[in-house]
């Protein structure tokens, strides 16, 4: 019963969802071509190579906070000027002079593209159907993000890390073109029963934020290094690109394959299922190794069971709370696993080797599971048995 509840006012349609989520998108885009764009930060003497880790934890941070931040907006801003704000900041965050320090200009860039965030993350709260909405997010993140990072990687000179940022700018700027069809107000879920859009997040739905950031961060982690791993394991520099590739492709596939499966069944075993098929891949990874087809077969299919596990989490927390009030938040949540557990995974390197930090952050999805049955077991009374 909880989990099929009425809004407080209309759900966006289809088409209002779709511009919400490609702004959404485009305040995810930096996270595709952080490699091309740092990268340039690197060779420009703008940046050193140790201080890169922060930088990235820095941006995602911001992301994170600006996406809460515009969540809160939402209850008191009309959607379309939370957007709009989103839009001029990243424009212009992306086209500040070298003399602004870098951190800083990029911890604005990713606030700006927060509030983006948050816009398709009141929509998808909003939406009827969580898991397919999320999963619909997602596929048109991996997608932007793989066509401009392939779009960079077929031109004739590597661009400079400005000539990036006067991408994201330019991709920003085409967005606004969809603000018009994003709705007017976008306001938070209310309970179904009592019609409040206010109250604090129920501990069940604080539980269930922690294990979206704590599994969202782990695998994160784990793809973040990846590149690393294959190399220390023997698999030759020029066969990692394509490899990694492929993974992203494999992403695209299992987004879509989320879309299709869209409500049915529990979410939250579906998380279950598909985080341990994640911690089983990685363990094949170890044990057999990367060479060969098989090889690719389980780097592919980390990308697949990936794409597959993340949208379920969004459904998994109506399941945990069913009052909605955390739902505009797991975007926030799982942002800052991203921006937190790579990071500190990272510093296991130098102590313990690369295969710790795949280790560590399969642990961190371990975890992530055991919240989840938490979360679900911490429901509130009334909504125990739904």
């Amino acid at each position: 019963m909880a989990a099929q509840q009425e809004l407080s006012g209309p759900a966006p349609s289809r088409i209002s969802l779709g511009a919400c989520l490609l702004i959404g998108a485009a305040g995810l885009l930096v996270l595709g071509v952080q490699p091309l764009l740092y990268g340039g930060y690197v060779h420009e003497g703008r940046i050193g190579e140790a201080s890169l880790g922060l930088l990235a934890a820095i941006e995602i941070a911001a992301i994170a906070l600006g996406s809460a931040g515009g969540i809160a907006l939402l209850a008191r801003v009309p959607a379309r000027m939370v957007a709009l704000i989103g839009i001029v900041v990243t424009i212009a965050a992306n086209l500040l002079p070298a003399a602004v320090p870098l951190l800083l200009a990029r911890a604005i860039s990713g606030g700006a593209g927060g509030l983006l965030v948050g816009v398709a993350a009141g929509a998808i709260a909003r939406s009827k159907g969580l898991n397919a909405a999320a999963a619909a997010f997602l596929f048109l993140q991996a997608a932007s993000q793989y066509a401009i990072l392939q779009w960079f990687a077929s031109a004739a000179a590597p661009g400079s890390a400005a000539d990036v940022q006067h991408a994201l700018a330019v991709i920003a700027g085409c967005a606004a073109l969809t603000l018009p069809l994003v709705p007017m107000r976008i306001a938070p879920a209310a309970h179904a029963e009592t019609g409040a859009t206010k109250g604090a997040i129920p501990l069940s739905g604080w539980t269930g934020l922690l294990a979206s950031a704590l599994l969202v961060g782990a695998v994160v982690g784990i793809w973040a290094y990846m590149g690393l791993w294959l190399e220390a394991r023997g698999i030759a520099p020029e066969r990692i690109a394509p490899m990694l590739t492929a993974s992203m492709v494999g992403q695209m596939v299992g987004a879509l394959v989320a879309i299709a499966v869209g409500e049915r069944g529990h979410a939250g075993l579906r998380a279950v299922v598909t985080g341990l098929g994640l911690i089983l891949i990685v363990a094949l990874l170890f044990l057999r190794g990367a060479d060969g087809m098989m090889g690719w077969s389980l780097v592919v299919g980390y990308g697949f069971v990936w794409m597959v596990l993340t949208p379920a989490l969004t459904g998994f927390l109506l399941e945990a709370d069913p009052t909605r009030r955390s739902l505009p938040f797991a975007a926030s949540a799982q942002l800052l696993g991203a921006a937190i557990l790579p990071t500190v995974a990272g510093q296991l390197i130098e102590v313990q080797g690369i295969d710790t930090v795949l280790i560590a952050c399969s642990a961190a999805v371990i975890l992530g599971l055991a919240m989840i049955g938490a979360a679900l077991g911490l429901r509130p009374r009334a909504y125990a048995g739904t």
